[in-house]
């Protein structure tokens, strides 16, 4: 028998919780929290071309040490050892992860109502 994969994050750990119906968010917040999620991803990627812009600059001279000070920024706008391009995809990835938990509330959601609806029409009201 093997175990449980244990949730790698935070919010991995919140959408299996959320599963289990340990966790509950009301739909309306959920659609608030999806709407903030999406709004935040969109200023993260603009952000992130923003830097991939920074990765192409000059005007630093013909010196070895504006070449090298050219070569020094761009690496840390994009391509570099903790780039800013790769820090916040890190960041988009966790709020996709959020988005994930908020919809889980829409589906638990929408399953109830359509569960409901269903022995509505073939029951009746009771």
């Amino acid at each position: 028998m093997t175990s449980p994969v244990e949730p790698s994050t935070y919010w991995q750990a919140l959408a299996v919780a959320a599963d289990h119906g340990n966790l509950y968010l009301n739909p309306e917040a959920a659609k608030a929290c999806t709407s903030a999620c999406d709004n935040y991803i969109l200023k993260l990627k603009e952000h992130q071309q923003s830097a991939r812009d920074l990765a192409n600059i000059s005007g630093w001279g013909d010196f070895d040490s504006g070449k090298a000070l050219q070569r020094i920024f761009s690496e840390k706008a994009a391509g570099g050892a903790n780039n800013m391009v790769d820090v916040l995809q890190s960041h988009i990835d966790v709020v996709e992860e959020m988005k994930v938990v908020f919809g889980k509330f829409f589906s638990a959601t929408e399953a109830a109502d359509d569960t409901n609806a269903a022995d509505l029409q073939s029951h009746g009201p009771k």
